[in-house]
């Protein structure tokens, strides 16, 4: 057997010059991999942000016209829809000046109506929207609570903390009357302490529109809820009608779940196309998603005449 002696002097190993050459190209090659691998991490970021936001606007949005398009629904012979309107379909006011309400029932509370100033996750305060209609069929309100035909319905939209949800979290609620199985309105579950059913979770703002002619034929105005009532007040103290409720503009700001840890998200704006250019938001640190979504339910019967 013929045993290879090895010259250990003719033995080479790197160079130093080698070592740093090597490791340079190893650590170009690892920032490439991390840099593709967290720019891969964002997108899908992204996108689960904005998969949530689709689901939770559109589906959540369109549950709620869904019911505002009954609103009024019964109504033939009062199709002056106001804030003094009595039985209205959009409940603005307690108690007109005749001793009638604006609401079925004179058990609803001075915050169960529809008005402003309610919490918000951005400068500006959020709104509350109160309908009221008789169902048309057997139905199920935002509760889901079964309700039979002609049976008086009353709901309000509102925005309250998420018990489920993130320190600070906001949801859109719904909160209506409890079927009492006859035709005259029972208001009994309905308002003050009650937080209703989540319709929307991670809702930063909620704001309504009322869209109004004051005669017939004029071009259509969108007021806000306090301006409308101011407008209505004006109206009013120089003998003429307040200017009749045609439609509701309903916008809501959905915010994603997780922060999306991206840098092209700027967490200080609530979005760039909401109509007031002021909004922003309170956290104006954290990337969160955040998405505007709008939609305008025209109100039944609401251009009539009276019969």
């Amino acid at each position: 057997m013929k045993i290879k002696i090895i010259n250990i002097k003719n033995t080479q190993g790197f160079t130093l010059v080698e070592l740093l050459v090597a490791l340079g190209l190893g650590i170009i090659i690892s920032a490439a991999a991390l840099q593709l691998f967290m720019g891969g991490l964002i997108s899908t970021r992204m996108q689960q942000a904005s998969a949530e936001l689709q689901d939770s606007g559109l589906f959540g949005l369109e549950y709620i016209a869904r019911d505002v398009r009954l609103v009024n629904f019964g109504n033939i012979t009062r199709p002056n829809l106001n804030d003094e309107t009595t039985s209205g379909g959009i409940v603005l006011s307690r108690s007109t000046t005749d001793g009638n309400f604006n609401v079925i029932s004179s058990a609803v509370g001075d915050d169960d109506i529809t008005k402003s100033d309610l919490p918000s996750n951005v400068n500006i305060k959020s709104d509350q929207l109160t309908i009221q209609f008789i169902a048309p069929n057997d139905m199920v309100n935002c509760e889901g609570q079964l309700v039979e035909k002609d049976q008086y319905v009353i709901q309000r939209y509102f925005l309250r903390p998420d018990a489920n949800g993130q320190a600070n979290d906001l949801a859109l609620a719904c909160d209506a009357n409890k079927p009492n199985g006859t035709t005259a309105a029972s208001i009994e579950n309905f308002g003050g302490d009650d937080q209703g059913e989540i319709i929307m979770p991670r809702v930063d703002h909620l704001k309504f529109y009322l869209g109004a002619q004051s005669n017939k034929g004029e071009n259509l105005g969108y007021y806000t809820i306090p301006k409308y009532i101011e407008v209505a007040n004006n109206a009013r103290s120089a003998s003429n009608e307040p200017p009749r409720i045609v439609s509701v503009k309903i916008e809501v700001i959905v915010r994603s779940k997780d922060s999306t840890a991206s840098k092209m998200v700027d967490p200080s704006v609530g979005t760039e196309a909401t109509d007031d250019s002021n909004l922003s938001s309170t956290d104006s640190k954290t990337p969160y998603l955040r998405r505007l979504y709008v939609t305008t339910v025209a109100l039944r019967n609401a251009l009539g005449e009276t019969l």
